[in-house]
């Protein structure tokens, strides 16, 4: 009986261990997705061309889509990747990358091949890079990029509600942090140059943070091409009053 309970107990406690780590795992790669979104945004406009608002409303399709996972499976595993492409798509991915050496299971795979498919299928998917291209770079061109992708390219079920739904998704949430905007030394667009902005600088040259286009530009003080430690000591002099942040405009 003492034996039983005693594997019982560890049998407990092994679960429990199980739940938790699976639980950080999960948390920790879920967060991982999130360093996608301006890697997807940086090749759209400069891999592919298309402006801000037509990459805004590519990013809330692949948001609803995949969550920005390159390694999700749909459709009782007939569909996959960051567009979920289905079935004989889903081949086309896989071979696409086998020829040109890419694996089909990495976002660098997957961006090559969207760009491919959206430059060689005029006559079907394709079609979506011309209506992207044409969109004015606004707020609304962000939620007409967002409606058309999704009728036009994903073409899910009851698609007029959900390319609206994404449209709006484009419109409110990405186009306010995408549209490439900013002020010189406010990183986090809080309005005003202070050691937050220092900090998140800092964290970009170690790796710890992926700025946008727009934060990068913010970032890069003395303008030398890139965000520094040298940056983030002038931010922290312009927050101490010791430096005038007009004086690098």
């Amino acid at each position: 009986m003492h034996f039983k309970n005693h594997i019982k107990r560890t049998l407990a406690i092994i679960l429990t261990l199980v739940i938790a780590a699976s639980g950080f795992g999960m948390t920790a790669f879920a967060a991982n997705y999130d360093k996608n979104i301006p890697i997807i945004f940086d090749f759209l406009v400069d891999e592919m061309g298309l402006n801000s608002a037509a990459a805004c409303g590519v990013l809330a399709n692949i948001e609803k889509e995949s969550n920005f996972n390159p390694a999700l499976y749909g459709d009782s595993g007939s569909s996959y990747g960051i567009c979920q492409w289905h079935n004989g798509r889903f081949e086309n991915l896989k071979a696409f990358c086998d020829k040109n050496g890419y694996s089909w299971k990495t976002l660098e795979g997957q961006l090559q091949f969207l760009k491919y498919e959206l430059n060689t299928n005029k006559t079907d998917t394709g079609k979506i890079i011309d209506r992207l291209k044409n969109v004015e770079n606004t707020a609304e061109g962000a939620y007409h990029a967002g409606y058309d992708w999704c009728y036009y390219f994903e073409r899910p079920a009851n698609k007029v509600s959900k390319s609206e739904t994404r449209g709006s998704n484009a419109q409110t949430k990405y186009w306010p942090t995408y549209k490439l905007v900013y002020e010189l030394g406010d990183i986090n667009e809080d309005g005003k140059v202070n050691s937050v902005d220092a900090l998140i600088a800092l964290e970009s040259t170690v790796g710890k943070k992926t700025l946008t286009k727009s934060q990068a530009k913010a970032g890069d003080i003395d303008k030398d091409g890139s965000v520094t430690s040298y940056d983030a000591l002038i931010m922290i002099s312009v927050a101490a009053g010791k430096v005038s942040i007009e004086n690098y405009r």
